[in-house]
């Protein structure tokens, strides 16, 4: 590894893997250093100005920490989070993410991400916060997420709600009351109702 490399190596190391173009600048490593590395397949742009470490240990998940670096504001959401909870068998290529109505569709390179816009009262609804490697990821709550899959089971398939209900519903921890209220929240209480009482 030549010296150029090992500077910029250096400073994704103290940086858990990711680097924003202007760190790199800074650091006195020139543009065509960083398309170089880049274009050997070393470093991985997120999104304009924000680039990961191809080599970094890749853990479960991976996926939410690049978006939760490219996107603060998101919020992981629908079969993401639906298959976090392991409330669901199906395991999504594409993540799901939130973003409230109104703002503009980030633009991200990678991973591969679908952008929902919410409304306000439905976006700011039953956010979790979780942690992996050190990283903050905001996630909907299991009960926020199973109202959303209703609301949007014409897209995702009314299938897909069901399961994650049915799933749900066989744990300890299952909360009715929190359910209704998001199912309130996301219009969908009449509907989860009709399940509720069909699987209980």
């Amino acid at each position: 590894m030549n010296k150029k490399d090992e500077k910029i190596y250096k400073i994704f190391s103290t940086r858990k893997g990711f680097a924003g173009t202007r760190d790199i600048l800074a650091a006195g490593i020139h543009r065509r250093d960083i398309k170089r590395t880049r274009d050997e397949g070393r470093i991985i742009r997120v999104k304009r100005g924000l680039y990961r470490l191809a080599e970094i240990p890749l853990v479960s998940n991976q996926g939410f920490i690049d978006l939760a670096r490219a996107v603060p504001g998101g919020v992981i959401c629908l079969l993401s989070a639906l298959s976090y909870y392991e409330l669901t068998t199906f395991n999504p290529s594409i993540i799901s993410m939130a973003i409230c109505r109104g703002s503009r569709k980030p633009k991200v390179e990678y991973p591969p991400v679908e952008f929902y816009h919410f409304s306000k009262i439905q976006f700011e609804a039953g956010i979790n916060e979780i942690k992996i490697k050190g990283n903050r990821i905001r996630i909907y709550s299991p009960e926020k997420t199973i109202c959303d899959c209703f609301r949007y089971r014409n897209k995702l398939g009314l299938d897909m709600a069901k399961e994650g209900l049915s799933e749900y519903l066989k744990r300890k921890t299952r909360n009715l009351e929190k359910l209704l209220d998001y199912a309130e929240i996301c219009r969908v209480k009449p509907l989860l109702q009709i399940w509720l009482n069909a699987m209980i």
